[in-house]
């Protein structure tokens, strides 16, 4: 099969490199998924495959015939890459056609990725940093933030800016410090739910 992938624009792609594999085969899954379910009279069938060369693959029938292979391959750098694969053994006018709905596929299967994992097309998250290292700092602080606050709810006692200020002060020497602005822009992010899918990132190191 020839492979095809989507490289013009870098910016799109921005933040891939710092992907967790497992993150992106779960939004792989889910977008085939919803694809199926929006586009019914294709019916549209995969199965999954773990390759020897560690890449995942999965190959996309259409109304019986082969549509592509959809590939998700770990880059030795960190991150992943998305591509798709067209079959080999069709004649000019059923790749033409097939191409079309494949690109479409992959697609939509790019933004399920970049939506699920705020990169991409959704790695300008406004009030975050851009910067993978301050997205990872600031997860981690709003992960400890939320413990602190659940252990001063079981003492009766709701803490104020300055409480969580003072936490960092004494807290961990590897626990970064933060200015009062930036904090109060850390907990708004975190409070807004702009924080939950940092997950991949924190993993990239």
């Amino acid at each position: 099969m020839v492979t095809k992938s989507n490289k013009g624009n870098s910016k799109a792609y921005a933040g891939w490199s710092t992907l967790n594999k497992k993150d992106a085969l779960l939004s792989v899954r889910d977008g085939l998924r919803r694809y199926n379910l929006d586009n019914s009279l294709l019916s549209l069938n995969s199965r999954r495959f773990n390759l020897e060369d560690g890449d995942t693959q999965w190959r996309i029938r259409s109304n019986g015939k082969p549509l592509c292979n959809i590939v998700i391959r770990a880059n030795r750098k960190g991150g992943v890459k998305l591509a798709y694969e067209l079959p080999e053994q069709v004649t000019k006018e059923i790749r033409q056609s097939i191409e079309h709905i494949a690109k479409q596929l992959h697609d939509h299967l790019k933004i399920c990725v970049d939506v699920d994992n705020n990169i991409g097309t959704h790695w300008e998250i406004p009030g975050v940093p851009h910067k993978v290292k301050k997205r990872i700092e600031w997860s981690k602080a709003w992960d400890e933030i939320k413990e602190y606050r659940r252990s001063c709810k079981h003492s009766g006692y709701k803490p104020k800016l300055a409480d969580i200020i003072d936490f960092f002060i004494y807290a961990d020497k590897d626990s970064p410090l933060f200015s009062e602005s930036t904090l109060q822009k850390l907990i708004q992010a975190g409070e807004e739910g702009k924080l939950d899918n940092i997950k991949s990132y924190r993993t990239y190191r």
